[in-house]
């Protein structure tokens, strides 16, 4: 093969002519090529082929006839004189020998071609295709490069996700450890708040004494020595004024034992709590003439101090809401349900109501309604539950709810 430097141009009879250029090497292109080419001359010469073709057909000679089998070169001569007569590939077969092998069948395509590299005599250029075996091997190559960059990115991904989830271990457990803070702080609150509201329960109850012991006797007495100075006088005058004092003191008596029921309900430890609210009711009714209806639903059960002044309390402060802002002409229906393991207190009446959504803690707080947001704080220490329902015009209705252990509640499990 001629090292001349060529480029190729269409020549006049069809075929492609090489110019010299220094830009365009053909030997060199020709080796570069990766599939085997074979240059021969019309009658099957060796004229030219590539180091891949060498690699394929090892008794491949330049200068020598394609080392065909005998019984094939006829039908060779044939095919390179087909193949010389046209510039499009016409596919066909080379059977070559292949040493001890014997023969072997190359799939090839063969068209024509001039170059005057080679002395502007036509030619035809062979590229020898893969056999079905180099295909399927081609084939299962790619496949497999293919499933290498499968797992490649399968195992990065994996990698990721093991560091997704790594770092959702890491905000799950910094969750957990908040939620178990919270929980700790909420204890400790309601810890506190309990302290407080038995602290506070417990002033009452000195206050109470103090008031009953104390004012209550010095008001005992002062009655006494009025009615003594009053049998004394014979002026009318002096009388008259002397009975307006006893009626003062009395008004005040009845202030001081006002007073003294709502900061310690005795009744509450005396008698129980049903007898206790029914003469909350009473006494309330009384001083407000406002109606009232108490019903008891279920078998009544006796309830711990605790819950008893709890549900007395809250009844206390939904009695002096009616009475602030229920309006005229209302009346009040009180219902006190016990069950297996709960008691429930309803308060209902027909006054002029409110927006539910008031109820919330944070509008209550905003609102300076803190008599509703004690109820709440003061169920949710005896594990209660409070809701209320109103609406403008169609009344108010508090409902809460205690539960209540096997034993408390006087119900065997």
């Amino acid at each position: 093969m001629s090292s001349t430097s060529t480029l190729t141009h269409p020549a006049a009879d069809g075929g492609i002519i090489g110019e010299p250029g220094p830009e365009a090497d053909f030997a060199a292109l020709f080796a570069f090529i990766a599939d085997p080419l074979i240059l021969v001359r019309r009658f099957g010469l060796v004229e030219d082929a590539n180091a891949a073709a060498f690699d394929r057909v090892p008794d491949l000679a330049v200068g020598l006839p394609l080392p065909v089998e005998g019984t094939q070169r006829e039908r060779m001569s044939r095919y390179l004189d087909l193949c010389s007569r046209t510039e499009n590939p016409i596919p066909g077969a080379l059977f070559v020998h292949a040493g001890a092998e014997g023969y072997r069948r190359h799939p090839c395509r063969g068209a024509r071609i001039v170059l005057r590299a080679y002395g502007g005599e036509p030619l035809v250029l062979l590229h020898l295709t893969p056999t079905s075996l180099e295909g399927r091997l081609r084939l299962l190559t790619d496949r497999l490069s293919d499933a290498r960059r499968v797992m490649q990115e399968r195992k990065r991904r994996e990698i990721e996700m093991q560091a997704l989830l790594a770092e959702r271990s890491r905000l799950l457990a910094h969750l957990e450890e908040d939620a178990q803070a919270r929980q700790r702080a909420e204890a400790e609150r309601d810890a506190v708040l309990s302290r407080l509201y038995r602290a506070g329960q417990d002033e009452r109850r000195r206050l109470a004494r103090d008031l009953h012991d104390h004012a209550g006797q010095q008001l005992v007495t002062l009655t006494f020595g009025l009615r003594k100075i009053a049998s004394r006088l014979s002026c009318p005058t002096a009388i008259h004024e002397v009975e307006q004092l006893l009626r003062h003191t009395q008004d005040i008596g009845q202030s001081l034992r006002r007073v003294t029921l709502e900061l310690r309900p005795a009744a509450l430890e005396e008698f129980g709590f049903v007898t206790a609210l029914r003469s909350l009711l009473d006494e309330w009714s009384r001083v407000t003439e406002i109606a009232t209806e108490f019903q008891i639903v279920g078998k009544e059960a006796d309830l711990p101090l605790e819950t008893a002044i709890t549900l007395y309390r809250l009844a206390q402060e939904a009695l002096t809401n009616v009475a602030k802002h229920a309006g005229p002409g209302v009346c009040v229906s009180i219902v006190l349900r016990f069950s297996a393991l709960q008691v429930t207190l309803t308060i209902d009446d027909n006054g002029r109501g409110f927006e539910a959504d008031e109820a919330l803690t944070s509008l209550l707080v905003s609102q300076g309604k803190l008599g509703l947001l004690g109820m709440r704080e003061r169920l949710s220490l005896v594990e209660g539950t409070l809701n209320i329902e109103a609406a403008p015009g169609k009344g108010t209705s508090i409902v809460a709810r205690i539960y209540l252990s096997a034993k408390e509640s006087g119900h065997a499990e």
